[in-house]
């Protein structure tokens, strides 16, 4: 009973991040969930108590690898070029087998009006500059990237280009690979420094 409880909610998250996608935020509504589930409103709400709360599992679940992307790199104890390449390649290609997911990587703006909402994607990218500003610190202090090189500046342009990589991506059509083309601007970023 409580493994299948589990698979239901996943899959809500799933058709949720599917309708985002697809319709944007404001195309996310109980009634269209509970329609691509096949089930009743009702049934929606012994998974979760509100749309609010979906949203924030939506989040949740655009943020779930971070923590594993982390341990990873901690337990084969990479270096920090590789550690960086790992990471980001690892997150550009779980969005290019699962394009839907990149709907929610720029809507922070979507959420400005709900503090929990901001507060949890304002998190999750804050831990992912921090993530990579340590690596980068980790680099300088060994001499992988000079020691004018500013740690949390160089990680805030590493997501940023791949964030715009994403939305490029995304207004194309996915007609590129976008772990080619994140990890060949990483490489050329690695070559200035």
């Amino acid at each position: 009973m409580k493994k299948s409880f589990l698979k239901r909610k996943e899959a809500i998250i799933l058709s949720a991040i599917e309708i985002i996608d697809e319709l944007g935020f404001q195309g996310l509504s109980t009634k269209e969930l509970a329609k691509s589930q096949e089930i009743t409103e009702g049934a929606l709400y012994k998974h979760f108590t509100s749309k609010e709360e979906i949203i924030l599992a939506v989040i949740d679940y655009y943020g779930h690898y971070d923590d594993i992307i982390a341990q990873t790199v901690e337990m084969k104890n990479m270096a920090p070029k590789d550690a960086l390449v790992f990471a980001v390649g690892f997150l550009a290609e779980y969005y290019e087998n699962y394009p839907a997911i990149t709907a929610i990587a720029n809507s922070y703006e979507v959420f400005k009006y709900n503090s929990l909402a901001k507060d949890k994607i304002r998190a999750i990218h804050e831990k992912r500059v921090e993530f990579l500003s340590n690596l980068i610190l980790r680099g300088v202090n060994l001499g992988d990237f000079p020691n004018s090189v500013k740690a949390e500046q160089f990680a805030k342009v590493i997501k940023g280009f791949f964030r715009e990589t994403i939305s490029e991506w995304r207004m194309n059509d996915y007609n590129f690979s976008l772990k080619e083309r994140i990890l060949s601007t990483l490489d050329m970023l690695f070559s200035i420094y």
